[in-house]
């Protein structure tokens, strides 16, 4: 029997009104007989003094869901007893019996579906340094016995909130975290249900979350980086042993969350190995049931991060990663459902990652060249074929239409901030092929038009290194102005770093205006500042005020170390390199991170 012990509160959605079992009263007032007769009923009201005022309706249901899309203003406020019972161990949990739960629901007509249950088995570490922490229970006290604790503790607050860090760290992972790590929020959420329907009865998702939690917090309470540290140590353990009575759905996302957050604690840290492991749980789900929505939920969130992984490492490092192909046109009967992280840009996050593999290894085998050979020519050729490919997979992209994508029913995130991101994708990947593959832009160059971006005239005459630039630059602002249309509210600011990284090179103004003092005022003509480089510097403002307020949202080690990249790579084309490309960057200068 282990000495810590440990509990958790789980509040769920959930589509059913149940009614409170009479046996619980019973069963309190046997316990409180028996308290009474014994040298241990202290500790008993002690217990009622720390966890009276859990169920207060501003602390514990409002954090399911965001408070514009559901509240709660009337909830009957309990005490909780307390009871001493072993630690159940984390890998049992999943074996643990659901019929000696006391269900806490609101009355029949306050037409709410919350409620509240005690958790199935215990799950966690207590914090501090006890030895031993009780498990709670939750009871219905009557009000003779209510008063019978006022009685004995006549200072009792019962409105105080029990101050217990893995209480408060579910809390605000359900509260805060979900709704920075996603594009968009709501009951539709399925990484909000999966997690909200199994934390408590699965030890592996409970310590992730607890991870999360303490990461986002981390800044602001320095000794929760060790909490951080300890739990995301003791959910990734879980996933490598993998023990058998762990659902596999549960395993899945928790090391997909374990993969993506690495960064949290680490920023450097790409966690490639959580991708190859998430892979090979996903192909072994993939052949017990690969129609749910749930499944469609995991290929996306694996082609995401894939998205995110192929710019920075070798595509080699994804081990097993495939892509779930389409056969036939696509079901226009069936509603585009937005994912957590994509949105609405399935199709155009696969074609983003193609971009990266084609880039990544093209730049990596240029970059050991010294003197070109014919296998060098035909690494060339190769790529510049796959490059006019994706260019026109890029252009051809039509964004979902509205009529057939379901609504996120998020008030902060419409669904025309994913269309608009959708767009900034596209945009983007063409962007990088543009700037890596300069052949692609001389074929379809003329002076810059946005009406024609994505409706390339005939090439108008073979561009300048200057006027190719440029045309660039005009590119690059047009994509920030479409990231201006969405406002900064919005939670598809979790995945517009990436955009933002991705064109910060072009962002570049003349090199005369840069001259500062070094400029004779006798010569007029370098005194002059055209209009291009001024909304360079306005866009440059916008990246780095947008991105400030992120690192405060999101309040990670990783957001300044984007910023920071974005700052490296203005300074290397404000310094003449006119061939600065964030990519090398960011290898050069180890600023790569996570960037979603």
């Amino acid at each position: 029997m282990q000495n810590k012990k440990g509990y958790a509160l789980n509040v769920r959605w959930s589509q059913k009104h149940q009614t409170r079992p009479n046996t619980g009263e019973s069963s309190l007032r046997q316990k409180k007989a028996k308290s009474r007769t014994t040298a241990s009923s202290n500790s008993v009201v002690e217990g009622f003094h720390q966890m009276n005022g859990w169920l207060d309706p501003a602390s514990q249901l409002d954090f399911l869901m965001p408070a514009e899309i559901f509240s709660i203003d009337n909830l009957s406020q309990g005490i909780l007893g307390v009871e001493s019972s072993p630690r159940i161990n984390n890998n049992n949990i999943l074996g643990s019996p659901g019929g000696n739960l006391t269900v806490w629901t609101l009355p029949e007509d306050s037409g709410s579906t919350f409620e509240i249950e005690q958790p199935m088995g215990v799950i966690g570490q207590s914090f501090g340094d006890s030895a031993s922490h009780p498990i709670f229970q939750s009871l219905n006290p009557t009000q003779e016995e209510q008063s019978l604790v006022q009685a004995r503790h006549p200072c009792l607050d019962p409105h105080r909130r029990m101050s217990n860090t893995p209480t408060t760290l579910s809390e605000y992972f359900f509260r805060e975290v979900i709704t920075l790590y996603c594009s968009w929020d709501s009951e539709l959420n399925v990484m909000r249900n999966i997690i909200e329907k199994m934390w408590q009865s699965s030890g592996v998702l409970y310590h992730t979350i607890q991870s999360m939690a303490a990461a986002c917090l981390s800044k602001d309470f320095p000794h929760l980086l060790r909490v951080a540290r300890e739990e995301r140590s003791q959910a990734l353990q879980l996933v490598r042993d993998r023990p058998q009575e762990m659902e596999k759905q549960v395993m899945l996302l928790s090391s997909m969350l374990l993969g993506h957050t690495s960064s949290w604690l680490s920023p450097h840290n790409l966690a490639t190995e959580n991708f190859r492991a998430s892979q090979s749980i996903l192909d072994e789900i993939a052949t017990e049931n690969s129609d749910s929505s749930e499944m469609s939920f995991f290929r996306d969130t694996m082609d995401y991060w894939a998205m995110l992984l192929v710019y920075l490492t070798d595509k080699n490092e994804l081990g097993g990663y495939h892509r779930e192909e389409r056969i036939g046109p696509p079901n226009v009967t069936k509603p585009v459902e937005p994912h957590p992280y994509s949105g609405i840009s399935q199709d155009m996050v696969r074609a983003l990652t193609d971009t990266g593999i084609l880039i990544f290894q093209y730049r990596k085998h240029m970059s050991t060249m010294k003197f070109m050979t014919e296998s060098d020519l035909d690494v060339f050729r190769t790529a510049l074929r796959e490059g006019r490919r994706l260019e026109r997979t890029f252009l051809a992209h039509q964004v979902p239409s509205a009529v057939h994508t379901k609504n996120p029913g998020d008030p902060k995130t419409p669904l025309r901030h994913l269309e608009l991101m959708d767009e900034a994708y596209r945009c983007t990947g063409l962007l990088q092929l543009y700037r890596v593959f300069p052949d692609l832009l001389n074929e379809r160059y003329s002076p810059w038009d946005k009406d024609h971006i994505l409706r390339p005239l005939p090439a108008h005459q073979v561009p300048t290194k200057k006027e190719r630039q440029q045309w660039l630059t005009h590119f690059a602002l047009y994509i920030l102005g479409i990231l201006e249309d969405i406002p900064f509210e919005s939670r598809t600011r979790s995945a517009q770093p990436f955009v933002m990284v991705a064109i910060s090179g072009e962002l570049r103004q003349n090199s005369h205006d840069l001259q500062g003092s070094e400029v004779s005022i006798t010569d007029p003509g370098l005194l002059s500042i055209d209009i291009l480089s001024i909304e360079v510097a306005r866009a440059r403002k916008f990246v780095s005020s947008r991105l400030s307020a992120y690192t405060h949202i999101l309040p990670l080690r990783k957001s300044q170390i984007i910023l920071e990249l974005i700052n490296q790579v203005w300074s290397a084309v404000d310094n003449g390199q006119d061939d600065a490309y964030w990519l090398d960057i960011a290898y050069e200068k180890n600023l790569g991170t996570m960037m979603g």
